[in-house]
């Protein structure tokens, strides 16, 4: 509590002082501030389009000390308008992820997950809610939709930490979006795209023709993207102010796996059963079903007849029909953007501008499930009215039609056409207003606000949710007779009113009753309202003397308070009547500063030498004590064309859905190795011995040798709470980062640059990962798995797994970044022709360290040149995006690109013993089939024509020797594994764009 008063005290103080001091120098600075960079895949400097007026100062990104003076510490990689255009300004996030410092995510990719709707950027795969998106250098959401493609100037990637100066979330960079806010004249921008491939996958094509599956078409067009964005703006009061309004549309085409031959069926290795010396041999599945349904009972399998009859044959797998892969391997979306941005001069010393932002897309997913509708083993009534004489003889021998005898039973229906729909409907407004101004000549305040909300709403129909309709799918088969008409037992008893019987006992399809009563419609509602409130004093201190005699600039400063408001809500209905509903809200109050001092200037051997500093402090409420971040840089240049940077960061991340939601617990199971599996099952109980580290006790042990909760598979049922945790502290990273630019005067237009970054995050958020429990805790003994397991006092039996949200565990990466660019202005002094211009970008990513840790005293799973179970897609050691563009003499220019990334291992075939493991006990499978992912070389060829002075056209191709991605199959990829490939391979062929600008004023 002291040290809160102290802190209120302090802040008090700060502003009383940025506010009475008005003439601290006069010595004039001027307003532009540009910042160094290092190379993007095109150029480092930000252009003017045509029609764009100047908005004052260029925002420089990891600072907010504005001077033109002295160079930026911290690498910056800018990716410019050329580059958005040359990839589509359809989907910003699908063009940023070619770079090497952002990890690729799924996008419009997949049927079902409602997590998919937002467009995200993950650097240095560290996660999308360590990354901190700015929109002209203030906060937004982690979702790109929002953002109107067709203004954007450029976008900043800052690697390594600086909460010290935004706050919270900026843990592993900083992505700012710097849009154009002043805009004269009406200009369209449209694109145009279509996917096209040509199957001619051999070794999928004869896959497909063993397994029985039908094969798509040789040539296929599909997965059209169709973008349209129109700009209008004027000044006004003698260009004094100026307003505009913007608005765009997208809409993106679906297409199914079906339609091209390497996503045709799910791949599989060879059964389990199969040893690993012959486990040689892929397999399709998922996409087939059994018309005769499958059932175990009586120490057999069986299947109904094909004549319609009531009686069972042996189950025969020559039944299985294979149907085509109808899932959505890209989903139908529409999304509609608004806006507009206003600002005034009142004079030369004080600006207003403000802007609101709307967004609203709907996606829609679709997963066509030929499987099977599972029930694991249950008891069946013996004298179930469906079952003829020859069924219930075979399930209950000399108990059949015997009233209140049962038998276990277990079974698998299908349903062919069987189709779920899944819906996001997004809606995101943000409005934000600046007010800035001269206090003096070298000092400048800026007062800002802003509001946004946020809604995701998902809705699914047809649902069928293992865990939470088994027990209606076991109270439809568990049937008796009143009065000779079949009804469920638990109508009978009360237990469930709403049940309808199920008759599977033949070939007749169930009732569509029946259907509507195992599977649900159902839906979740997310809000998410933020309010950000921030004041700063920023400028240099010359005329106080504050500088040092060796330099000619000033100490610069910057001094800033920051409130941020964030609250979340969410609820859930129908099939996820079972989500929490809840209402939660956070506060923090923030005060920091930065210092920039240059220390020597102009001298022999020092051209620079610059040291700066950031420190804040945080006042969350939901936080028992203050939080402190800090950061410190130099820079240094012996000599103009070579300088030298470095930078040290102690930031952090204050999670809020991490927080703020509630647990949202669900029915499900669990593998007790303590408890005895049901009668029949191959699987061996544990001894006492073996199970006493995990907690249990010996009256707990003893009790459960009774218990017949489990079955023959050891799993037993349990509750799951996955959700949020209001205990969890911030997590917290230290980065370093340090590097060399060259640009020598003898080669004008070349820079080059090297920067080694360090980022280790710890106390990081872990959500449970339950498959890992039962492993972790009974085999490997490790003391925090075990702690999640709660079992009751008497039985003994696992009643809960505590999933939320952990301080648990630690994430880390090290590795250089590579950047050269060279514009070659005049090739003609060289050769004597006039070709025009040429110009090379090079940006690489060499990693050299990533590991991960779940738990404490867990395994550190060192996943860097890995993909598969712990480690999901591919984490590859090095990865580049490289260009050679050529402006033509005459008109337009043409650029070629080069997307590359080094083959990564099987993590099962990793020396790494941990990584190696699978959580399965006794699962030794190395699975061979697919020891790699070879390397990733794809290009890409853009062309940019000016027909006329207002109009351009674009032309480019992506993947434009329609290579196909490497397969994974499911037993091999892990959870990272989308459809027999990962996010960073173009899963669809090459993708062919037309695009045109047009200025119509």
């Amino acid at each position: 509590m002291n040290e809160r008063r102290r802190w209120c005290g302090v802040s008090a103080t700060v502003l009383s002082l940025m506010l009475a001091h008005p003439a601290l120098a006069q010595q004039s600075v001027p307003e532009s501030s540009a910042a160094e960079t290092e190379p993007s895949s095109q150029s480092a400097e930000a252009q003017e389009e045509p029609g764009s007026v100047s908005g004052g100062d260029i925002l420089v990104t990891g600072t907010r000390i504005r001077r033109t003076d002295v160079s930026t510490a911290t690498p910056i990689t800018v990716v410019d308008r050329e580059m958005l255009t040359q990839r589509g300004l359809g989907r910003l996030d699908e063009t940023l992820s070619a770079i090497p410092q952002i990890a690729p995510m799924l996008g419009e990719r997949g049927s079902n997950d409602p997590r998919l709707g937002p467009a995200r950027i993950n650097l240095r795969k560290l996660g999308t809610g360590r990354t901190l998106n700015l929109l002209n250098g203030e906060r937004m959401t982690n979702d790109v939709n929002i953002i109107p493609s067709a203004l954007v100037e450029r976008v900043d990637v800052l690697t390594g930490g600086a909460s010290a100066v935004y706050g919270s979330d900026a843990i592993a960079g900083v992505v700012n979006f710097i849009v154009k806010r002043r805009y004269e004249g009406l200009e369209l921008n449209a694109e145009a795209s279509t996917q096209q491939s040509t199957n001619d996958n051999a070794f999928m094509l004869n896959l497909l023709d063993e397994a029985g599956y039908p094969k798509p078409d040789r040539n296929v067009w599909g997965g059209q993207q169709y973008f349209a964005s129109l700009t209008a703006g004027m000044n006004f009061a003698d260009d004094r102010g100026n307003f505009s309004l913007f608005g765009s549309f997208r809409r993106t085409v679906p297409m199914a796996f079906s339609k091209f031959d390497h996503t045709a069926c799910p791949l599989q290795m060879n059964p389990p059963w199969v040893p690993v010396q012959t486990n040689d041999t892929w397999t399709c599945g998922f996409t087939e079903y059994n018309p005769y349904n499958w059932f175990a009972a009586g120490g057999g399998e069986w299947t109904n007849a094909t004549d319609g009859s009531r009686n069972w044959r042996e189950y025969d797998p020559d039944d299985i029909v294979r149907v085509p892969q109808r899932d959505y391997l890209q989903r139908s979306t529409r999304t509609y953007n608004a806006g507009g941005f206003f600002s005034f001069d009142f004079s030369s010393s004080l600006k207003f501008d403000a802007n609101f932002l709307y967004t609203r897309y709907k996606q829609q997913g679709r997963n066509a499930q030929a499987v099977g509708f599972y029930a694991p083993e249950f008891e069946m009534p013996c004298d179930n009215p469906f079952m003829s004489p020859q069924q219930a003889a075979i399930v209950c021998g000399a108990n059949a039609g015997v009233a209140g005898a049962t038998a276990p039973f277990s079974m698998t229906i299908f349903r062919p056409d069987y189709t779920n729909d899944y819906r996001n409907d997004v809606s995101d407004w943000r409005g934000a207003a600046h007010l800035s101004g001269n206090i003096t000549d070298d000092i400048r305040f800026d007062l800002s606000g802003q509001k946004s909300r946020r809604i995701e709403k998902y809705n699914g129909s047809d649902i069928f949710d293992y865990w939470l309709m088994f027990p209606r799918f076991t109270n439809a088969m568990q049937v008796g007779s009143v009065n000779g008409k079949p009804t469920c037992l638990s109508v009978i008893n009360g237990t469930d009113p709403d049940c309808v019987p199920l008759d599977a006992f033949s070939t007749a399809p169930p009732d569509e009753a029946v259907w509507d009563y195992i599977t649900r419609t159902g839906g979740s509602r997310v809000q998410i309202d933020q309010i950000v409130l921030n004041g700063s004093v920023s400028g240099t201190l010359g005329t106080l003397g504050l500088k040092s005699p060796f330099a000619n600039s000033a100490l610069g400063f910057a001094i800033v308070a920051e409130h941020r408001w964030n609250r979340v809500s969410e609820s859930g209905s129908g099939a996820y009547d079972w989500w929490s509903r809840y209402a939660s809200s956070d506060v923090v109050n923030e005060l920091g500063g930065e210092l920039e001092l240059p220390l020597v200037q102009n001298k022999p051997f020092v051209e620079e030498l610059t040291v700066s500093g950031a420190y804040r402090i945080s006042d969350y409420r939901s936080l028992d004590k203050l939080v402190h971040t800090w950061k410190a840089d130099f820079t240094y240049r012996p000599f103009a064309g070579l300088g030298f940077r470095g930078s040290l960061n102690k930031a952090l991340r204050q999670g809020v859905l991490e927080r703020l939601q509630t647990a949202a617990p669900y029915t499900g199971s669990f593998r007790d190795f303590c408890a005895p599996p049901r009668t029949g099952s191959t699987l061996t109980r544990y001894s006492f011995e073996q199970c006493a580290a995990s907690g249990i006790t010996r009256q707990q042990y003893d009790s459960l040798t009774t218990y017949g909760g489990c079955d023959t598979n050891g799993l037993c049922p349990v509750l799951y709470r996955p959700g949020g945790n209001p205990n969890l502290q911030p997590e917290r990273s230290r980065s370093v980062t340090a590097g060399v630019v060259l640009q020598p005067r003898f080669l004008r237009g070349f820079t080059a640059s090297l920067d080694y970054f360090a980022i280790k995050i710890t106390g990081a958020f872990e959500w449970i990962r339950t498959d890992l429990v039962a492993d972790q805790c009974f085999n490997q003994n490790v003391s925090f798995y075990c702690g999640l397991i709660t079992r009751d006092a008497g039985t003994g039996a696992v009643t809960e797994i505590n999933a939320r949200y952990m301080n648990s565990g630690f994430v880390e990466t090290k590795g250089y970044d590579f950047g050269l660019s060279y514009n070659w202005a005049d090739p003609s002094k060289l050769i004597g022709v006039d070709i025009g211009t040429l110009n090379f970008g090079f940006n690489g990513t060499l990693n050299t360290t990533y590991n991960r840790q779940f738990a404490p005293n867990s395994p550190v799973y060192s996943c860097l040149g890995y993909f598969g179970f712990f480690c999901a897609e591919p984490s590859p050691k090095y990865r580049h995006y490289a260009s050679i563009g050529w402006g033509m003499p005459w008109k337009g220019n043409v650029t070629l690109l080069w997307r590359y990334a080094s083959a990564t291992k099987n993590s099962k075939l990793a020396p790494n013993a941990p990584l190696a493991s699978r959580p399965s006990p006794g699962n030794t499978d190395t699975y061979p089939l697919i020891p790699k992912m070879p390397v990733l070389s794809l290009f890409d060829l853009a062309l940019t024509y000016p027909i006329s002075r207002s109009i351009d056209v674009r032309f480019n191709v992506q993947n434009l020797f329609d290579k196909d991605p490497p397969m994974a199959g499911y037993a091999d990829a892990g959870t990272g594994a989308w459809f027999n490939t990962y996010p960073q391979y173009d899963s669809w062929g090459r993708t062919l764009r037309v695009a045109v600008r047009a200025k119509l004023w």
